[in-house]
């Protein structure tokens, strides 16, 4: 049984029965193409992604919603962070996909052109049946004084999320790591976002590195799932990016029927829902694959 054509005749996928979705973008009577991924999914058919059409996208994995020096415990965005660390990234790596950080990172220019539910969103706090919203002691683009590290050793924090300061820099084991890659054959690479979504506003950064790139799958990761990694594959997918959220590398402090709406909504409107160990797993396959 042929396969189903599913799209246009300028941009599809084919579905086969037993194989699962084809993203890699083949024309309908060519072979496919040696060197793939098939990637097993969760309550859905399998998919198979092209590795050199394919990034990994991290959303926000900064110091500022990561590092202990900032108080930061979320259990869950460590573990997504672990997560990445264990097996998204070194999957990434041996496969060739490219790995992108979409991150918070503002100009002084732009802080004249956020809107308010932004200075909102870090400037406030409200604790449901304690009274109104108050004033954080700093907001965005305030500076953030100077935090103690683990080491004890001190580091000036900078103005909050903005472009260049160590609270926007990448966390931890996540920045060494990209620090390595710069001497490698295939580059991380690091992209600012002035928005909840880093895919908003047209011709953003992260768009205009993957359109030059030619990738059209982005697996997505990061914090918060809700938030900024949700709004950012929505945002792509929205463009005609194929979307897919690798769950375990997701973190959020949000309560758990948030996570699991995105979930759902993944799995069933904006793409596939699949994880950093299937990922794994697919790629040590198709590396055994001869």
């Amino acid at each position: 049984m042929a396969p189903d054509i599913v799209g246009p005749p300028c941009n599809f996928w084919l579905l086969d029965p037993n194989s699962g979705y084809d993203l890699t973008r083949p024309t309908p009577n060519s072979p496919p193409i040696k060197k793939r991924i098939t990637l097993e999914t969760i309550n859905t058919t399998p998919i198979t992604i092209d590795p050199a059409k394919t990034a990994l996208i991290i959303i926000d994995m900064q110091n500022y919603f990561l590092s202990p020096a900032l108080g930061r415990k979320q259990v869950a965005c460590h573990r997504a962070e672990e997560a990445l660390l264990t097996h998204g990234i070194p999957a990434a790596r041996k496969a060739g996909v490219q790995i992108v950080h979409v991150t918070w990172g503002l100009s002084e220019g732009e802080m004249d052109e956020i809107p308010p539910v932004l200075w909102r969103a870090f400037g406030y706090t409200y604790e449901e049946g304690v009274g109104p919203e108050k004033r954080r002691d700093r907001g965005i683009g305030e500076d953030m004084g100077e935090v103690t590290l683990e080491d004890g050793s001190s580091v000036a924090a900078g103005k909050m999320l903005m472009r260049g300061s160590w609270n926007a820099e990448i966390h931890g084991r996540l920045k060494r790591g990209f620090d390595e890659s710069q001497t490698t054959g295939l580059v991380d690479v690091k992209v600012n976002k002035n928005r909840i979504s880093g895919f908003w506003g047209g011709k953003t950064e992260a768009i205009v590195f993957l359109e030059e790139k030619g990738i059209k799958t982005l697996l997505f990761t990061g914090v918060n799932t809700d938030q900024c990694v949700y709004s950012s594959l929505v945002d792509a997918c929205n463009m005609g990016f194929d979307t897919v959220l690798l769950r375990d590398g997701c973190g959020t402090t949000s309560p758990e029927f948030a996570r699991e709406m995105v979930e759902f909504n993944c799995t069933r409107t904006f793409g596939f829902l699949s994880t950093c160990e299937a990922l794994a797993k697919g790629v040590d396959a198709m590396l055994n694959t001869r």
